[in-house]
């Protein structure tokens, strides 16, 4: 299994190649691609939650913690929400966030559970899209989908540490297999992580107006009858010597 160092490196140097992307290739402003970067960055570690080392829980904790509060200010600009009650609001989630969220996660996740898992990543990726505001559709894109590229190097990069080679042989770890699956061996963590998968994807494709377009009903063609040609000239045939023809 790849270390803490490992991961947020690998992350650290995807999230820089996303932003270049971003800038170069599909015209993102500067700013919204470092947002992008930091958030792959982060994502890299989001797997590590379930870890039974506490370095991991202790970094992304506080990490979250610190952005949980900005994405709450950035919601309630939009709503028209009081700057105090958003920022009573941004205290209580910081508190909630850095002390209660490690000891619930101690208590109800196992390593290598469902954290370390495919229907994990998109629900990383789809909480992102809905939590950050922008009233570009495609920016809330960039943001899900580096928080999915960071997610998933930790899964790939579990993958490859899982695989062993001793200069003659290849031999598969234990844990090989157990990053990028779809379900875990436990019944119940699996049924809450599809469950929590289908309403987020539902929320995503609603809150993207994909549901919208594809329920909305054909709108018929109207004819429209005027009286423009009334004042036409008359349509006659003309005989000529040697031609008949329409004027």
């Amino acid at each position: 299994m790849a270390g803490y160092r490992e991961h947020i490196s690998v992350s650290g140097m995807m999230g820089l190649g996303y932003a270049f992307a971003a800038i170069f290739l599909f015209n993102y402003s500067a700013v919204q691609a470092a947002i992008a970067a930091i958030l792959t960055w982060i994502a890299g570690m989001l797997p590590d939650l379930d870890s039974e080392t506490g370095r991991p829980v202790r970094e992304l904790s506080g990490v979250t913690a610190a952005v949980a509060p900005m994405l709450v200010f950035q919601h309630s600009a939009s709503l028209g929400v009081a700057s105090d009650r958003a920022m009573l609001v941004s205290l209580m989630m910081y508190g909630a966030v850095r002390y209660g969220a490690p000891y619930i996660l101690g208590k109800l996740t196992v390593h290598r559970g469902m954290f370390h898992s495919i229907p994990a990543l998109l629900i990383a990726a789809e909480l992102t899209f809905l939590c950050y505001y922008s009233e570009e559709l495609r920016v809330r894109l960039l943001m899900a989908v580096g928080v999915g590229i960071g997610f998933l190097s930790h899964l790939v990069l579990d993958e490859m540490y899982s695989v062993q080679w001793n200069g003659v042989r290849i031999r598969l770890k234990k844990s090989a297999g157990s990053a990028l699956k779809m379900m875990g061996r436990e019944p119940l963590p699996n049924g809450f992580t599809l469950g929590l998968l289908i309403f987020l994807t539902w929320a995503s494709l609603n809150s993207a107006g994909v549901l919208e377009y594809l329920t909305q009903e054909p709108v018929p063609e109207v004819l429209t009858i005027t009286n423009e040609l009334d004042d036409a000239p008359e349509y006659r045939m003309v005989n000529e010597p040697g031609e008949t023809r329409w004027q």
